[in-house]
């Protein structure tokens, strides 16, 4: 069993405690408390005692013996999802490129060396491939990531491959630093990053970085099937259209100054 879950008083732990049980829910779903202590390797006397604070809290609800996410937390994912009114202007340009492209386009940020999917919108024939709003992805291995990579400091870019290193999520995974240096050297020149089935088996990326007064903020992104996203449709004509979309939003963060509505909800 699980031993640093529980006995010291430590309140940091308990504060980790939590977030692992609210991450094991967001995981399998609704589940029982023993499933849920299972998963976790924790005692059953520990998890419910947390599971009671957050259902108290309103984080966590119950139905029946199933504990399931509780919906508290897409105020709170939305407050993450605009906290920078960039972020939003984002979507209608997703929107139009899937739109256009008929593919699944996804606008991407970086936090605390993640990727983080912001905005997903899935055209007429784009593939389901699992990564929704809110997923998080190691950035060496997308075309979004590699946008926003070349864009950052190489001091920076050590401290992300340091802490999250450069694991092989496909066969095609460019897992060697100066191989991956050498192709975020590439992007920077070009504009453009690409991804040859290097994050997900079968699917090809293409994406560029969205800077608001030279500094990068996340990358506009394209993904489908790499028997369609090949030749000059990938390497050429949808790379202009991704940068002439970048360019639009671009002169739109430039020249905009969007307010935020108030929010006057109860805490």
């Amino acid at each position: 069993m699980n031993a640093n879950n529980e006995g010291d008083g430590d309140g940091i732990q308990s504060t980790k405690t939590s977030f692992e049980i609210i991450h094991a829910l967001q995981d399998i779903g609704p589940a029982r408390l023993s499933e849920i202590a299972s998963h976790l390797d924790f005692a059953e006397s520990t998890t419910h005692r947390h599971l009671r604070t957050l259902q108290d809290l309103r984080y966590v609800s119950r139905e029946g013996e199933r504990y399931q996410i509780g919906l508290r937390f897409s105020r709170l994912g939305r407050a993450a999802q605009t906290r920078d009114p960039a972020y939003e202007m984002a979507k209608p340009h997703i929107q139009t490129i899937a739109e256009k492209t008929e593919e699944r386009a996804q606008f991407v940020a970086e936090d605390h060396g993640l990727g983080i999917y912001l905005h997903v919108e899935t055209g007429d024939r784009g593939v389901h491939v699992g990564f929704g709003v809110g997923r998080q992805i190691h950035l060496h291995g997308s075309s979004s990531g590699k946008a926003i990579l070349a864009n950052y400091p190489r001091e920076y870019v050590d401290e992300i491959f340091d802490r999250w290193e450069l694991p092989a999520l496909t066969e095609n995974t460019i897992t060697d630093r100066e191989e991956l240096y050498e192709e975020l050297e590439a992007v920077r020149e070009r504009g453009v990053a690409f991804n040859r089935e290097e994050h997900v088996e079968g699917v090809n990326g293409t994406a560029v970085p969205v800077k608001r007064d030279g500094k990068v903020l996340g990358a506009l992104a394209v993904a489908g099937p790499s028997h369609r996203l090949t030749g000059d449709w990938f390497e050429k004509e949808l790379p202009n259209m991704m940068l002439a979309t970048a360019n639009e939003l671009e002169l739109n963060l430039t020249y905009s100054t969007p307010g935020s509505a108030d929010d006057h909800l109860v805490e």
